[in-house]
């Protein structure tokens, strides 16, 4: 149990309930002590905690497992506004960006991941430059302080990972390389778990190494990524892995491996029927390698299959 955040739940009840600050903690701590509490200073005791539910009118156990709730559905939908961003589905980002702008976000982690959230909108809507939004998602992880740390938040990856699609090379290259290190080394990452924060900073690193080049790089991580989704069953992001590898292997001239890597795509986009998704990589394909998507497929099919 995070102290912070189990006591700015109880910041939020108490804030529902029309209890005064004052009067919520007299007799249990000074306000002083409960402002730490909220701010991660120190820790609460469960006795506090219990206390506290006394004075609200919640029986101790209802309030714990009441704060677990919220807490996982909060964290799911800022999950469903980050990805909303990254797939610019604007009206989607709308919707939850109101619930959550009315919400007391409980984890100090899940506030940075909401508000990094809104600066890639407020950058991909061209509400601000890419500078300020290099500059705000560098103070969000104290960059470059960060890359001195031995361990990494999957939150703070996730915002290294969007700086480099949008630094200047030198400083591309030193976070792609501490990046890099940190998945070869996945005990360097304190993990929350998250399928889709996992895929997606994949994701970005091989969109950076084939940039880069560094085909054999962009191969090895997509296998990462396809491996990982598999043995999860979280198919999130799929389709890029399989066309980054179709573009590594065509550039090392791995023909074969090409082909089967553009009918795994296909396969992945029209599993899902997202007609919207299957035009924009339709003519990404068509246009990247100068052939009729449909008609390549069906050639695939006719010579492995038939």
């Amino acid at each position: 149990m995070n102290s912070m955040e189990i006591s700015n739940y109880l910041e939020k009840i108490r804030y529902g309930r029309k209890i005064t600050q004052e009067d919520f903690v007299e007799g249990i701590v000074s306000l002083r002590q409960y402002q730490r509490y909220r701010s991660g200073e120190c820790e609460i005791t469960y006795e506090k905690i219990d206390q506290f539910a006394q004075k609200l009118g919640i029986p101790t156990k209802k309030l714990m497992n009441e704060f677990e709730r919220e807490y996982n559905d909060q964290y799911r939908m800022v999950n469903q506004f980050y990805s909303a961003v990254v797939n610019k589905d604007y009206k989607l980002v709308l919707e939850l960006k109101e619930k959550l702008d009315k919400e007391l976000i409980f984890s100090e982690d899940c506030r940075t991941y909401y508000h990094h959230g809104n600066i890639m909108h407020n950058y991909y809507i061209d509400k601000i430059k890419k500078e300020d939004a290099l500059k705000q998602s560098a103070k969000l992880v104290h960059y470059p302080t960060i890359l001195k740390q031995a361990f990494f938040t999957e939150i703070e990856i996730l915002i290294l990972s969007f700086m480099l699609s949008i630094t200047e090379k030198v400083e591309q290259n030193r976070i792609l390389k501490k990046l890099t290190e940190i998945f070869e080394t996945s005990n360097s990452i304190m993990s929350g778990e998250n399928d889709l924060i996992y895929a997606l900073i994949i994701m970005r690193l091989s969109q950076t190494h084939g940039s880069n080049k560094n085909y054999p790089k962009v191969i090895h991580l997509c296998d990462l990524g396809i491996q990982h989704g598999i043995a999860f069953r979280q198919f999130y992001l799929m389709e890029y892995f399989f066309y980054y590898k179709a573009l590594a292997h065509f550039s090392l001239q791995e023909y074969d491996k090409y082909e089967e890597s553009l009918f795994r795509c296909y396969a992945c986009l029209h599993m899902e029927g997202n007609k919207k998704k299957i035009e924009k990589f339709t003519k990404l394909i068509e246009a990247d390698f100068q052939i009729v998507y449909d008609t390549f497929i069906l050639k695939y099919l006719k010579r492995n299959f038939v």
